[in-house]
């Protein structure tokens, strides 16, 4: 598509290129009416120096058979040129058959001025008819923008797609004969306005283009557009690069899971590589996980790893395959979510290693280290019974238990029975660390956390109470 940035460039692209401005639609002399006619069609002030002037003609001739009324003699910017009738005709009346002459004065002020003459008149098939002016240097120029296309680097067999603008940079038309592409045949010309093509100044058009690399490695070419002398053939480089090499394609199947009982499968088996290569290895790293969690991938070479979330939260791993050359793909990562899927759910962790502390929760009216405490003595796999004897799920559940790292620990209830349930930790007496070590304790309602602390505990055999639970409506009270 064309763009013309001036008003008159559109008028000088006709003048150099026999457009019809409207005298070519003169009437038929025998028509008994006025006809105007006015020559040339346009006047070019060329090498005229900055700020000297020029003078040049035009002539207005009453071709018809009734007289001519000449009613205005009009230019359309009035900033470099000015004009004024010889014989003091114009405007005026033109008897059949007369001519007048009327003289246009430029004075150069730019590289390139332009601007249009008018003459009205009573010639009802032409009432305004121009004659082009232009001035300066008024040769031809042509500029491609821009003036090299980067392709970048795609896998082999892809496409990209870029444009080069050429533009009409001179004062006078430029004609375009020929577009070609020199090199590469991975460069390929899409599409272009009909050849021949001229662009007046200001003009422009578009050369559309392609990469597509047939392998890996680098290409390049030249665009050449060939224009009119002194113009000559101008050249675009064009560069771009067949990228080969292994790709990851990696996703967590399934994306969620229950929190410490659910596993999902952490798969690279979509990989591949671009250039048709061997994978030789897949190397996964557990790059992202909640606050607390020690979960960690399972062994293995081959694409795919087990994983099992020790926290509710997000887990993300990352993915990087390697072909039989050694070379390495960019990273791939991928996600999974850890969710509590009891009405119940008690996180704890520690900062220090080598520190044994221990979650508690005390049922409603419990005391410590009983049968009214879920703990590590007594808790694992729902060995407590807790509220209605005919049902499993208001009864607590220790599912994970920590003694010389820094946890994570957990306590859990399905549906609990009505009352206060309270949360504590107990730093367990004989643990080789006895300085001050922050605690978190995180408590979920329905699966989202409402709740969390931490708090500096640093008294072998101390208990901290975190927090009490309301039930029904999980409402956290701190302690």
């Amino acid at each position: 598509m064309r763009i013309s940035t001036l008003s008159s460039f559109p008028l000088l692209l006709a003048a150099g290129c026999g457009i019809d401005n409207g005298l070519n639609a003169k009437q038929d002399p025998d028509a008994n009416q006025p006809v105007i006619d006015v020559s040339p069609e346009s006047l070019s002030f060329a090498d005229v120096e900055m700020g000297a002037s020029a003078t040049q003609l035009f002539t207005v001739t009453s071709v018809g058979t009734i007289d001519l009324d000449v009613t205005d003699i009009r230019l359309e910017t009035q900033t470099a040129f000015s004009w004024a009738s010889l014989d003091g005709k114009l405007p005026g009346a033109l008897p059949v058959g007369e001519s007048a002459d009327v003289t246009i004065t430029y004075v150069r002020e730019s590289e390139v001025d332009f601007d249009t003459a008018w003459v009205d008149s009573n010639d009802a098939g032409n009432p305004s008819v121009s004659v082009l002016l232009y001035g300066g240097d008024v040769s031809p120029a042509l500029e491609l923008q821009p003036s090299s296309w980067d392709a970048g680097a795609i896998a082999a067999g892809d496409v990209v797609t870029g444009s080069i603008n050429m533009v009409s940079t001179g004062g006078s038309p430029v004609v375009i004969n020929d577009l070609s592409i020199v090199g590469d045949a991975e460069f390929t010309i899409t599409s272009n306005d009909p050849l021949p093509i001229t662009l007046a100044p200001g003009e422009e058009s578009t050369v559309e283009l392609a990469f597509s690399p047939s392998d890996i490695g680098t290409f390049s070419a030249d665009l050449k557009v060939d224009a009119d002398s002194p113009i000559g053939t101008l050249t675009a480089p064009l560069n771009g690069e067949g990228a080969g090499g292994p790709i990851a394609v990696c996703s967590a199947i399934p994306s969620s899971v229950d929190a410490i009982t659910g596993t999902t499968v952490f798969t690279g088996d979509a990989s591949y590589d671009t250039g048709g290569r061997s994978l030789v290895s897949y190397i996964w790293t557990l790059i992202s996980v909640p606050s607390g969690s020690v979960a960690t991938l399972a062994r293995g070479s081959g694409a795919n790893r087990d994983f099992t979330p020790d926290l509710a939260g997000t887990y993300t791993a990352q993915l990087v395959v390697t072909n039989d050359l050694g070379d390495s793909s960019e990273p791939c990562e991928a996600s999974v979510d850890s969710v509590p899927t009891q009405d119940f759910w008690i996180e704890m962790y520690w900062t220090h290693s080598g520190d044994d502390m221990d979650l508690h929760l005390l049922r409603p009216a419990g005391t410590k280290e009983t049968n009214g405490d879920c703990y590590y003595a007594n808790c694992t796999g729902r060995g407590l019974e807790w509220g209605d004897t005919t049902v499993a799920t208001d009864n607590p559940s220790l599912d994970l238990d920590d003694i010389s790292a820094t946890g994570p620990e957990n306590i859990n209830i399905d549906t609990p029975s009505a009352g206060d349930f309270t949360v504590g930790v107990h730093d367990y007496p004989g643990s080789v660390y006895n300085g001050v070590n922050d605690t978190t304790v995180n408590i979920y309602v329905g699966g989202a956390l409402v709740w969390t602390d931490t708090r500096n505990i640093n008294s072998e055999g101390y208990y901290e109470w975190f927090a009490t639970v309301t039930w029904p409506g999980g409402i956290v009270t701190a302690l």
